[in-house]
């Protein structure tokens, strides 16, 4: 199937996070005074409303975005399937109960500095009674996110963002705004420090709400900078890594002077270096270089669109509702994995950036959403046609699934790029017989296999041969389940499939490459602590169609190692019923 614009037109449009956290709380600038806490209570906000008012009405608003996005919490839907309008939103934690919000928990600021208040993540009021108001979307004009290569040729912009930034900085330690106030708003909801209501943690990650949850803090936080330089046209620059021209770090992050800089990120990967959507940290880059990996980048975008079309959870994760935990044993979409690699890709080593220690560096923006600088947005291709499924607030109304929906409410829209993703097939791989050595591959079985080496197994399909309508209705999706990363560390393996030679044989090509499981330290640490395994999806039947390999009844699955210790349960293949009216071929 060729991708068109208007075949994506459901996935319009998600953004990214922008999370802006620096080790340090110490500015060398006076600071403003931070709020009364008689102010900071009043104007607590856990509602959203679509309606739009005048902000002239309401430019006296100060609010603590921690509980802004509390009020974000739930999941309701447009379609009939994954996003069904009767799932139970996730619970909000109660404000006034000083329990439902904790230290919060990252391994590797704990080992290095013991007691810090960098985890001291929950607002000051937190336990005390505070008077709920709506949040009103305003009527501001309509601002225009440009790509940060484009921006770097406009001083007049750069000296606004460089402004807004610091300015940011400046503010008092304990001011809502200040520029790592925002950064602990994040960690709130991605290091265990928020509860739901039941006790169970609420993680903005690794599940369906990582989009829109994300969506909204980039609102939140761009509106900031933009009233510190008393400027409402003000909007975040995107990396626009899916093009070629875009595939290399921003140089506006590159400058040592200014407060956009920060030292922490890989001096290896500064330009010319090009992003590798593969990178592994410990097990480099995937070897391609130039064009090729240009290329093979447009290509894993593509299909992680392709697949995530019909049935979004490939691309956007597992659910999760009310009283569930979004951790590392859901499924996490493609569009997190690549997400995750960036993390690995962009800092300084070691250890690659976890979920809260990510938003000290700027260009990683809110606990690893993609790389950009004190709240640069993801690629455009994520950020304006990202699936994004609508939140609703503490009233549980189906109201806000409307606001979220419609990117007009947020008054926010992008420079045109190209997307030649959305042209980047595979070449077919010519049916030739195999060079090298054969060898005999079996069924997974039914025991644990550790995954120290290139596994390759044989699976069962659920039907071979399907029809269009066959595809429309359900997806062809290989699950990977009981898996375990025993080293308490990073982890990326990298999955392919390809024809068997024969009925049982298989050659040295690992075949075509579907996807990869990719996690951060954090999560993978939560998930063993808790004693629990995860499991990992992937679509196929984009991948079998296009390599011309239906008719088969089994195919081969090559499962290759790239960091972390991992212990794989099972493999098998399944077929899923369809959440959108979109056919393949």
């Amino acid at each position: 199937m060729g991708l068109t614009t208007q075949s994506l037109a459901s996935f319009l449009s998600a953004t990214t996070s922008a999370c802006p956290l620096g080790y340090s709380t110490t500015s060398k600038q006076p600071k403003l005074a931070a709020p009364s806490s008689t102010t900071s209570l009043n104007l607590v906000s856990t509602r959203v409303r679509c309606s739009l008012k005048d902000e002239q009405s309401r430019s006296s608003f100060l609010m603590d975005r921690r509980d802004m996005l509390v009020g974000l919490g739930g999941l309701y839907g447009a379609t009939e399937g994954m996003l069904a309008a009767n799932a139970a939103p996730l619970e909000p934690p109660d404000l006034e109960d000083k329990s439902a919000c904790v230290r919060a928990t990252e391994n590797n600021i704990e080992k290095k500095c013991p007691g810090t208040d960098l985890l001291n993540c929950c607002p000051k009021y937190q336990g005390n009674p505070v008077t709920v108001k709506n949040y009103d979307f305003p009527r501001t004009t309509m601002r225009v996110r440009k790509p940060a290569q484009m921006v770097a040729n406009d001083p007049v912009y750069m000296n606004k963002y460089k402004m807004a930034v610091q300015k940011m900085k400046d503010l008092h330690d304990d001011h809502p705004w200040n520029y790592y106030q925002q950064a602990k708003v994040h960690c709130a909801f991605c290091n265990d420090a928020y509860h739901q209501e039941n006790g169970v943690p609420l993680q903005v990650h690794n599940s369906w709400i990582f989009l829109p949850w994300h969506r909204y803090y980039l609102h939140f936080y761009e509106r900031i900078l933009g009233k510190l330089i008393n400027d409402e046209t003000f909007a975040l620059p995107y990396w626009n890594f899916d093009i070629k021209e875009g595939m290399t770090m921003p140089t506006i992050f590159l400058d040592k002077t200014s407060p956009i800089y920060n030292e922490r990120r890989d001096m290896d990967h500064y330009p010319p270096a090009l992003l590798d959507y593969k990178y592994a940290y410990t097990d480099g880059d995937s070897g391609l270089e130039g064009d090729d990996l240009v290329q093979e980048n447009l290509e894993y975008l593509r299909r992680t669109f392709k697949e995530g079309l019909p049935l979004p959870e490939l691309f956007m994760g597992d659910r999760v509702r009310a009283g569930e935990e979004a951790n590392a044993t859901k499924s996490l979409g493609q569009l997190e994995a690549i997400h995750n690699a960036i993390h690995f890709w962009e800092p300084s080593p070691p250890p690659p950036a976890t979920p809260y220690s990510s938003a000290c560096i700027p260009t990683s923006t809110g606990c690893g959403k993609f790389t950009g600088d004190e709240g640069i947005t993801a690629s455009s291709s994520m950020t304006k046609i990202g699936w994004n499924p609508p939140l609703s607030s503490t009233t549980r109304t189906k109201r806000l699934s409307k606001c979220s929906l419609d990117i007009n409410n947020f008054c926010y829209t992008y420079e045109s790029s190209p997307t030649p993703w959305l042209d980047a097939v595979p070449k077919k791989k010519l049916k030739t017989k195999p060079k090298g050595q054969l060898v005999q591959v079996k069924e997974f079985g039914s025991g644990s296999r550790a995954l120290d080496r290139v596994i390759q197994v044989v699976l069962t399909r659920p039907k071979k041969s399907r029809s269009k309508e066959e595809k429309k209705a359900m997806s062809e999706v290989l699950l990977i389940d009981g898996i375990e990363v025993t080293d308490s560390n990073e982890a990326r393996f990298d999955v392919y499939v390809d024809a068997l030679v024969g009925s049982d044989r298989a050659g040295p090509d690992k075949g075509n490459f579907v996807g990869s499981f990719v996690r951060l330290p954090e999560a993978v640490k939560a998930m063993k602590a808790k004693g629990k395994k995860g499991q990992f999806k992937l679509g196929l039947t984009g991948v079998l169609e296009e390599n011309e390999i239906e008719d088969a009844e089994k195919i081969l699955l090559t499962l290759v190692p790239r960091v972390g210790k991992v212990t794989i349960g099972g493999v098998s293949v399944l077929l899923f019923q369809n959440d959108v009216n979109c056919p393949y071929g």
